[in-house]
């Protein structure tokens, strides 16, 4: 059976109530702009501007705090009057509802919360406006909230089966806003989005509130859509077996979500490269080319220390635009399951990290590339031959000797190379033509050169020349963490349904702001004349 997850939200009004016989009339909304995570929200009370279909048809309930298995009546009409939303329910003759009744009667009870769904919207720089919105259910509830904060919103639910978490379990108000933000985002739909964009409809319900949210930290609008940076993890559907989806469960909410699935993919990165998600602006990173000196006193306090200073300098970062352009067939046919919407960031992230690796690696520093490290000046430098030599083990030592003698060396520094040269060192043997490098044992590298690990990605160039050697391989040593990735803004995607209509297809550009730079060259060495086929 497929259903349809539609988006509840709610505000609060206390009661206004006119009672009669079994009857009770009260307002239930009205235009009082309301704060929510992406800004203030009003809704419109034009008579067009609001469904009161299900209102109206005897459908909806009236409920004690959003519980569907506590049903005090039903709503028998609504109606827009002086800008508000008003209605008469039906009291229920069952024992909760006489009871609720009661209080309410008594004036114990005396805030009616109506949940609603947001079909569209017009913005501008400070408030969303809800052109088309419809009431779906109408609430008593026991725990007033301040009208002009207190919104609550409850999560996706199938059409067919509403659920809602208890009133109690709510967060206090003041700290409910980043958290929902957090889990709205989890659920963040990139094909719904990119749906609503390619059919012209353009964005709705939580794409459209997230991107909202997101156009106003960013500072621009977007003729496409961000991406929230913490939605990157699998959204939860199934809980079970890992067969049926049970490793699907998204069990935490993170700051970055999509910086951590970055890094999980960048060769750069698992050997530690520092990664600075959220920037501002342009960014200045400070590093010490020199150091003060240290003096040994006398405990009679006659020594006089000499005056040193440490050598401070920085180096700038600034945002550089990367895209990534996929093509996806028949986009409106796709389905946002799972496991479709993960495979559709899996390709995403596929794309940038292996850009931002290339850079971080090869990066010119010119044509709006960032500066990687190969062409990062004063990086330590390992010779093979005047026109290139096979690698050796006395290399790799060479490379980890040049940043050892300018104390950049540290235990969790790393060799960085490319299939080719990972074939030629794993077929090195000794004169007994015993393997130097177990093939068999850990991992090439591990307890094997100095203890260092050897992380291999085809990022690394293999097409080098020297003299008249060509295609040769780099091979880097360093320490990464002074490899620094700098991020600005979210993934901002953009989608163009017309390029290829006709094949139906669909194409869309991904845009990352992001800069590399080498903090400290004496952290790095390289040898860019390995012969490796």
């Amino acid at each position: 059976m497929t259903t349809k997850t539609v988006e509840i939200k709610r505000r609060f009004l206390p009661m206004d109530a006119q009672t009669e016989r079994d009857n009770l009339t009260f307002s239930f909304s009205s235009e009082q702009p309301v704060e929510r995570y992406f800004g203030e929200e009003v809704l419109d009370h034009d008579e067009e501007s609001v469904d009161l279909t299900r209102l109206n048809t005897g459908a909806a309930p009236l409920l004690f705090n959003h519980d569907p298995n506590q049903v005090l009546g039903k709503v028998t009409k609504a109606w827009i009057e002086d800008k508000r939303g008003k209605a008469t329910i039906k009291w229920a003759t069952n024992p909760r509802a006489l009871e609720i009744r009661k209080d309410v009667e008594n004036n114990i009870l005396e805030n009616i919360s109506v949940g609603y769904q947001v079909n569209q919207v017009e913005q501008d720089e400070e408030i969303t406006r809800a052109i088309s919105w419809q009431p779906v259910e109408l609430s008593i509830v026991s725990i007033p909230a301040d009208p002009s904060i207190g919104v609550n919103r409850s999560t996706s639910i199938p059409a067919n089966q509403m659920t809602t978490t208890p009133v109690s379990n709510y967060e206090p108000i003041n700290t409910s806003i980043p958290d929902e933000f957090a889990r709205e985002s989890d659920n963040f739909s990139i094909i719904q989005a990119a749906k609503g964009i390619a059919s012209g409809r353009g964005l709705s319900g939580r794409e459209l509130e997230i991107n909202t949210e997101l156009e106003r930290v960013n500072g621009k609008r977007t003729q496409g859509f961000f991406v929230p940076s913490n939605g990157w993890s699998t959204r939860a559907y199934v809980a079970g077996t890992a067969a049926s989806g049970g490793n699907l469960i998204a069990t935490e909410h993170l700051a970055d979500r999509f910086v951590d699935s970055l890094r999980n993919s960048l060769a750069v990165a698992e050997l530690g490269a520092t990664m600075l998600p959220s920037l501002v602006g342009n960014v200045d990173i400070p590093t010490r080319s020199g150091s003060a000196s240290a003096y040994w006193i006398g405990a009679d306090n006659s020594d006089s220390i000499t005056e040193s200073t440490g050598a401070l300098g920085s180096i700038a970062m600034t945002p550089k635009t990367i895209g990534a352009y996929s093509k996806f067939s028949h986009l409106m046919d796709l389905q946002a399951t799972p496991e479709i919407e993960g495979l559709v960031r899996s390709d995403f992230l596929a794309v940038i990290a292996e850009a931002i690796d290339l850079a971080a690696i090869t990066g010119t520093g010119s044509s709006n590339q960032p500066r990687g490290i190969l062409n990062t000046s004063g990086i330590g430098s390992v010779a093979g031959g005047t026109n290139g030599l096979a690698p050796t083990i006395d290399h790799l030592l060479e490379l980890k000797k040049e940043i050892s003698i300018d104390n950049a060396d540290v235990s969790t520094a790393g060799y960085l190379t490319n299939t080719k040269v990972e074939a030629a060192l794993s077929q090195l043997k000794d004169d007994q033509s015993n393997y130097l490098l177990n093939p068999y044992g850990a991992s090439l590298g591990d307890s094997r050169i100095s203890g260092r690990r050897l992380v291999v990605s085809n990022n690394v160039p293999s097409n080098l020349s020297k003299g008249t050697g060509s295609n040769l391989s780099a091979i880097i040593y360093g320490n990464f963490a002074d490899l620094m990735i700098g991020m600005w803004g979210n993934l901002e995607i953009l989608v163009d349904p017309y390029t290829d209509f006709a094949k139906g297809t669909t194409g869309i550009r991904a845009l990352q702001s992001i800069d590399i730079a080498v903090r400290h060259p004496q952290s790095f060495a390289a040898m860019v004349d390995a012969i490796a086929t």
